[in-house]
């Protein structure tokens, strides 16, 4: 082993750790930003009927394009050189995608709080373009490590076209929506594609790798990987189509939300949800990524809320785009990036934290979400202050916690950080 790596992985092994300062540091100004557009009255707050399409469209890209992006992209230059034995990635990719992502999240922000529409717009087409800019730049290393598995006929390349493909074509797709979004249904497409299409598919990928891969539980056979994930991208994009076609009058409203659902229920049970139950808890019961574990299951729980009629425009333009975000997509990314990172201390998976305050902050989120969708009105006249108070106390307790989490184990940990994280062979795909 030790021959194998006399040169540490291209000094690339542990670069994860400024990407996810990054992600932690750029979150404070999310923050910022939505309890902006929630407090005031400008013309796209949300406090307005006017331009909410346009402002989720816009949050969503800052969260699936920016910061929480930056977390995948830190797990990828730390693990991929790595475990594939590859010099295709280099501290020149990386650098240069932090400081263009941090650049395009700030152009963005700095719009919405302009207060000037016109402005606005501007300031977010070019942080979008840079933030894409930069998503696309990691995709030649990955092309490249993706080549040289096949010629070297190394089982490592398949997942490797995730950042390769998937995310520079899906940048590309949404961007373009939002510089056409005033044909009637490009917002739509955008927004749904992003969440469901590339958000939906990381999520997925990342809890796959990690009960098959990371514990090698097996929940889905080896030759079965890439069909599970396949066949959810057809599902996806069938949804995002059926978008543009109901907003054209060309479907009905309970079919758009049918094809919603059915990405989100294959998931769920593709990854053998109950398989994975028995080995978590119980007598028996294995250590295991708790967040992980949760994502998993939101995807029911998404899938049952994109079947819900009658949701309350006037609140959200699709709750259950809003739920997978923050469960599913957030808790998948928020737990590989803690399990990689307490590899790389070394400590022993049975001493792990579960995470169990996330968990419940999120479930207190969704759970004013869920009860949004259902039209629950137990509260009276207060309803939607209690659901509002709900929905934004969950929010900024769970980036919070994360926040303090990750400042405490990246700045002040007394844990002997190690080079080479444990059973990172593991992580071979």
């Amino acid at each position: 082993m030790a021959g194998r790596f006399k040169v540490p992985f291209s000094g690339l092994s542990g670069s994860y750790i400024p990407h996810f300062a990054s992600s932690m540091v750029m979150i404070v100004p999310f923050m910022l930003t939505v309890t902006w557009l929630s407090a005031t009255e400008s013309d796209y707050s949300f406090r307005q009927d006017n331009y909410r399409l346009e402002i989720a469209f816009i949050l969503t890209a800052l969260i699936s394009f920016g910061w929480l992006m930056s977390m995948v992209v830190g797990v990828v230059f730390d693990l991929f050189p790595l475990t594939h034995d590859s010099e295709a990635y280099t501290h020149t990719h990386s650098n240069q995608y932090l400081l263009i992502n941090i650049i395009g999240q700030t152009l963005i922000m700095g719009g919405i709080f302009s207060n000037n529409l016109n402005l606005m717009f501007e300031m977010v087409t070019i942080g979008l373009v840079l933030l894409s800019w930069g998503l696309i730049s990691i995709a030649w290393p990955s092309w490249k490590l993706h080549l040289d598995s096949i010629e070297n006929e190394k089982n490592c390349g398949n997942v490797a076209l995730v950042p390769a493909l998937l995310i520079p074509a899906s940048v590309l797709i949404v961007l373009g929506c939002w510089i056409f979004r005033q044909k009637t249904g490009m917002l739509e497409f955008g927004f749904s594609f992003n969440v469901v299409v590339m958000m939906g598919t990381i999520a997925l990928t990342l809890i796959l790798a990690h009960f098959n891969r990371r514990l090698s539980w097996n929940l889905v056979k080896f030759n079965d990987f890439r069909p599970v994930v396949a066949i959810y991208l057809v599902l996806a994009l069938v949804h995002c189509f059926s978008v543009i076609m109901y907003e054209r009058g060309q479907i009905t409203e309970n079919l758009a939300n049918v094809t919603q659902s059915l990405p989100f229920f294959w998931a769920f049970f593709s990854t053998r949800p109950f398989k994975m139950l028995n080995k978590a808890i119980g007598s028996n019961r294995q250590p295991h990524s708790a967040l992980i574990g949760s994502a998993q299951w939101y995807f029911l729980v998404v899938a049952i809320m994109s079947i819900i009629p009658d949701f309350d425009e006037g609140k959200f333009i699709n709750i259950s785009y809003v739920t997978l975000i923050f469960s599913t997509v957030m808790l998948s990314i928020w737990g590989s990036g803690l399990y990689l990172h307490y590899d790389h201390l070394h400590k022993s998976i049975h001493n792990r934290s579960k995470h169990h305050r996330l968990l419940v902050f999120n479930a207190v989120g969704v759970a004013s979400l869920f009860m949004i969708g259902f039209r629950v009105t137990i509260f009276g006249d207060s309803t939607d202050l209690v659901y509002y108070v709900m929905r934004n106390l969950a929010l900024f307790s769970m980036m919070s916690y994360m926040l303090i989490t990750l400042f405490k184990d990246l700045v002040i940990s007394l844990d002997t950080w190690h080079r080479v994280p444990m059973h990172h062979e593991r992580y071979v795909s």
